[in-house]
């Protein structure tokens, strides 16, 4: 089965990857625009949270339904901190009912480290992700979701 180039992504990013036009969605909803509400209560996430929502105000590219995904990548930011403090508490290498091993909290930095990627790449939080979105020069006086700032 062969996979159309660009598919899964934004049909702004469709357009200016040259995708076929007949694989082009027009007609996709728009989420509202705003700034969400960080969910959690944990003062950690929100520092995340708040961070965060400041650098994607800034690259104009969160809306309201970005919510529980931005959610979701600052708790895997907390994930990442806390595993790589065990790691440098407790040391990379561990001893094992076998010898040596990798410390159990490597594979959680591995696999958080994974997860922040991906999600944040869905916002432009990665250099990659942003080497693929254009904004218009315009100045926005309230966030637009990231469909509606790329350009074609």
């Amino acid at each position: 089965m062969s996979r159309e180039r660009g598919s899964g992504m934004p049909t702004e990013l469709k357009l200016i990857a040259g995708t076929r036009k007949g694989r082009i969605n027009r007609d996709e909803p728009q989420p509202e625009s705003g700034v969400p509400i960080c969910p959690s209560r944990d003062p950690e996430v929100r520092e995340v949270w708040d961070y965060t929502i400041d650098q994607l105000l800034k690259m104009r590219t969160v809306t309201m339904a970005d919510r529980d995904t931005l959610h979701a990548y600052c708790e895997q930011v907390l994930v990442h901190r806390r595993a790589l403090q065990v790691v440098a508490e407790e040391g990379a290498i561990v001893e094992g009912p076998h010898g040596m091993k990798q410390h159990p909290a490597l594979g959680i930095v591995q696999t958080s480290a994974t997860l922040m990627r991906s999600l944040g790449g869905l916002f432009g939080l990665t250099p990659s992700a942003r080497s693929a979105i254009k904004v218009s020069d315009q100045q926005v006086t309230k966030p637009q979701g990231a469909a509606r700032l790329l350009s074609s």
